[in-house]
């Protein structure tokens, strides 16, 4: 039936439209996405497995619509970076050679959500490998086990990380929906690069159980779609308190998030927008997304870019990761405990680390107990200058819901503050690069976040690649 319909660029609404009209069933779109895997992934490199029940998961979301069932993602497929637990014969890798073999038999608590409201599994994204944790100076998208994940824009173009596969699967339309992870940027920064739209959420917002970890300070998942409304019904899904982790328990209460999806709820709000050293094609692209907000009724205020020179640039992550993935590992049936047994199956495998490890050397260094005064006092100077002294001070001094900032800028500052960031792409440049918008606001605004930038997506048409 699919060879019938055009299936590119679906979204949720369409998709449940035709399960309902009998259009088109759930396996149909399974089946496209995964024709569309075979005919792209050796040049994108976006996809490092497929799920091997993927049909069987969608031919049983059709048996439960037709028996009445009705979910928010019933037969959606949803890829998940390969940092991200799985059960059945899916291994979770991190993109590394030393996992290659890691079955992890248990889902993460986001992808039981995301089965629970109805998502077939697709398969697992490739990514920056160890989540970009692994070494310096790594090329954005690449790891031992999936290779270079490739902008579907343009094989020049930089396809951003950490969840490169993800970004890059959701783009050419090799899945309707992805999951991404971020410590700093990693969700951002590819959802910008190839111009989809990401949610990084507050810190919180969503479990870090089955996640494999770098720092608790500044970790999460998010959801990552061609449209914020399949954006926002993925968060949905994938949000709510946790046992195991303390940061999602007796989060703020509110509507859902998708009762923001409407433009009117926007007008009268009060967004910053900054000065900062852009091109004079980025900074008339800028201009022209600013144009748009007013004339959504959006209140523009000009305000001093966030100094994020006083931040921490990685002793913190270091630290954490240290305790972090020996915890994880612990978990595991892998026969590493520690970061020095992965330090040294690495090293007796140089081929599997063509670029090094040296951000595992610098965590092996450091103690894992967190108890070594520079990091307690930088990881306080950060909540300070991230957070209290900085986004919030400024987002409170002049009133303001949000702030709207060009491409990922300053993405680093929000990821230091735990707080939420919305990716909305916008256009394309003369070098066939994306352009797109990001906004940031305080923690726990997703709500506030999401009536700005659906104000801004109604006027914007997704960009498509040329190239797939």
């Amino acid at each position: 039936m699919t060879d019938q319909i055009d299936l590119l660029e679906l979204d949720i609404e369409t998709a449940h439209r035709g399960y309902k009209e009998g259009t088109f069933t759930a396996r149909d779109v399974t089946a496209y996405y995964l024709s569309r895997i075979a005919e792209w992934n050796d040049t994108l490199h976006a996809v490092l497995q497929v799920n091997p029940d993927a049909l069987f998961e969608a031919e049983a979301c059709d048996r439960a619509y037709r028996k009445g069932v009705r979910l928010p993602l019933l037969g959606i497929p949803v890829l998940i970076k390969d940092n991200v637990e799985t059960d059945g014969l899916m291994k979770t890798t991190a993109g590394a050679m030393a996992l290659s073999d890691h079955f992890a038999r248990r889902d993460a608590d986001l992808v039981r959500r995301l089965r629970e409201n109805g998502a077939v599994i697709l398969g697992k994204a490739n990514l920056s490998e160890w989540a970009n944790f692994l070494t310096e100076n790594m090329p954005n998208g690449w790891s031992a086990v999936g290779g270079q994940t490739k902008n579907p824009y343009g094989d020049n173009l930089d396809v951003g990380g950490s969840s490169s596969g993800s970004a890059s699967a959701v783009a050419a339309n090799l899945t309707l929906l992805a999951v991404g992870s971020e410590t700093s940027g990693s969700i951002v920064h590819p959802s910008v690069h190839n111009s989809i739209v990401g949610i990084k959420p507050t810190v919180g917002l969503i479990s870090r159980s089955g996640i494999i970890p770098i720092s608790r300070s500044q970790d999460t998942a998010g959801p990552m779609a061609r449209t914020l409304r399949d954006t926002v019904l993925a968060l949905e899904a994938m949000c709510g308190s946790d046992p195991s982790d303390p940061a999602t328990m007796h989060t703020p209460a509110g509507p859902p998030y998708s009762t923001c999806l409407d433009e009117r709820q926007a007008v009268g709000m009060r967004v910053g927008y900054v000065k900062v050293d852009l091109s004079a094609e980025e900074q008339t692209l800028y201009d022209q997304a600013l144009l748009l907000l007013k004339e959504s009724g959006i209140v523009l205020v000009e305000v001093e870019s966030p100094n994020d020179e006083s931040l921490d640039q990685g002793d913190i992550l270091y630290h954490e990761f240290k305790l972090g993935i020996e915890a994880y590992l612990a978990t595991t049936s892998l026969p590493y405990k520690t970061l020095t047994d992965l330090i040294e199956w690495n090293a007796a495998h140089p081929e599997a680390i063509p670029h090094g490890q040296v951000a595992f050397e610098k965590a092996d260094r450091l103690s894992g107990r967190l108890t070594e005064a520079a990091y307690l006092k930088r990881r306080l100077d950060d909540v300070r200058s991230a957070k209290t002294a900085g986004l919030d001070r400024l987002l409170k001094n002049d009133t303001l819901h949000g702030l709207v900032l060009p491409h990922d800028f300053n993405y680093d500052m929000a990821a230091k503050a735990g707080h939420p960031t919305i990716t909305i792409p916008f256009a394309i440049k003369q070098s066939g690069a994306p352009f797109g918008l990001s906004f940031t606001g305080t923690s726990f605004s997703e709500r506030d976040l999401i009536r700005l930038a659906y104000a801004f997506e109604r006027h914007v048409t997704r960009p498509l690649p040329k190239n797939v």
